[in-house]
């Protein structure tokens, strides 16, 4: 029987990700739960490390979902989210394995979500990961970085002007910044928001999913922001800042990717980020450090070529955020009347 009580159903997916899960899934068991019920899911991207066994002797109540491939994070998520829709969730978190939730966390976004119901994603500040403490002590870089930045646009850090992607500021909830977007290491969505938007787009496999979710949810209406009094340890590091040609590939290929399918962007100044960030790719100075510029010229081929056999789908894309924007523009046109 129906409960009537908010239902969140939170999303981990792990890769060869024991040494982090038996953590992370201990603080999200013991999250508090008055006032909604929670759903613990673990999608598993064929890991070989026993992860999926631990989980399953140490964590019963965890819902575990076994891929026969890795999925990456994009289509991985989307293997809990679908899930998670079908067992009418209201709330969907998704939390990386790397990560320690305090047990007031989730409660105190399902408080925010109910009483701001304009609001289709938030995320708290992230901090240092500490596994011999609970403390949120020192925020680690992500947050550091994205508090420098404030309310710019996506690519801000590379110092070109453009529209802030922020709502306007009547009608906003206290103590929340509506940074350009909220990490996918632990992002808070609504249900309803997904079922108008979509999911993460798998195109992008890995980097820049989030960006992009954040991105159309703000085309349709919804607001975006960071909780300033909430937050979350995330070590970080396992991502953006491996030093492997996976990453590095993924990287540029989705940024350019991201950049391409943007209608808000005025082409020739897409156009001229776009060429900086190239030279930047050819000489080795690559958004995951330096390389030498034979790798970086290799590396950037394979994502331009990636781009290149993608050119219908970018079309799709941007013809399709086109119809997100103007339902918005046209809801806002009738709200005035």
């Amino acid at each position: 029987m129906a409960s009537g009580l908010p239902r969140v159903a939170t999303i981990t997916v792990g890769t060869n990700e024991i040494g982090w899960l038996r953590r992370c899934f201990a603080s999200l068991v013991d999250s508090d739960t008055a006032g909604f019920e929670l759903d613990i899911h673990l999608v598993d991207n064929a890991s070989t490390d026993g992860s999926v066994e631990m989980v399953t002797r140490e964590f019963p109540a965890v819902k575990i979902t076994r891929n026969a491939t890795n999925l990456g994070f994009t289509g991985a998520n989307n293997v809990g989210i679908r899930a998670a829709l079908a067992d009418g969730a209201d709330y969907v978190f998704l939390v990386n394995p790397d990560t320690w939730t305090p047990p007031r966390l989730i409660a105190s976004m399902v408080e925010f979500a109910q009483r701001w119901p304009e609001y289709g994603i938030i995320g708290p500040l992230q901090y240092r990961y500490d596994p011999s403490s609970t403390d949120l002590a020192v925020f680690n870089d992500w947050t550091n970085i994205a508090l420098w930045l404030g309310e710019q646009h996506a690519f801000a850090g590379d110092r070109i002007a453009h529209p802030s992607p922020a709502s306007e500021p009547e009608g906003r909830a206290p103590r929340t910044l509506e940074h350009a977007y909220v990490q996918g290491s632990a992002l808070f969505a609504r249900a309803a928001m997904l079922h108008e938007i979509g999911l993460l787009d798998e195109v992008f496999h890995t980097y820049y999913e989030e960006v992009d979710l954040c991105r159309r949810a703000r085309w349709a209406g919804w607001r975006v922001a960071l909780l300033l009094d909430e937050g979350i340890q995330h070590h970080g590091g396992g991502g953006a800042t491996t030093r492997s040609t996976y990453t590095r590939v993924h990287m540029r290929r989705n940024r350019y990717f991201y950049l391409l399918t943007d209608v808000e962007w005025n082409p020739l100044k897409a156009a001229r980020l776009a060429t900086r960030w190239l030279v930047a790719d050819l000489l080795g100075r690559s958004v995951v450090g330096r390389i030498d510029p034979a790798t970086g010229i290799r590396e950037t081929a394979a994502a331009l070529r990636w781009l290149a056999g993608h050119a219908p789908t970018i079309a799709e894309r941007r013809q399709s955020h086109r119809v997100l924007r103007a339902r918005r523009a046209s809801g806002q046109r009738e709200a005035a009347r």
